[in-house]
């Protein structure tokens, strides 16, 4: 069998703890660069779930954004059309007064 390559740092302890515990060393390595990726595709996971949870924020707030913009054009034109009329009734009242 072909020499394992040397464990990275962060999983010499775990590699050191399984050839301790009698497995071969290409074993050890696998299981230990095994468990590595299983930690960071876990991690990953985690990360995306955080990622799409802070996207929903987003939406719903460009949502209410919409909604306040749309509801803010409204009342520019119901002010808009009030004065409008109360210029109109002035200019009556004063025609007519």
């Amino acid at each position: 069998m072909p020499d394992s390559p040397p464990p990275e740092p962060d999983s010499k302890r775990m590699f050191d703890l399984l050839l301790g515990l009698k497995m071969d060393p290409g074993g050890a390595y696998t299981f230990t660069q095994e468990v590595g990726n299983m930690a960071g595709a876990n991690l990953i996971a985690r990360f995306e779930s955080k990622l799409e949870a802070q996207n929903a924020k987003i939406d719903a707030q460009s949502t209410q954004t919409a909604a306040l913009k749309s509801e803010i054009a409204s009342l520019r034109w119901m002010v808009g059309l009030g004065f409008t009329l109360l210029a109109l009734l002035i200019t009556l009242l004063r025609f007519f007064g």
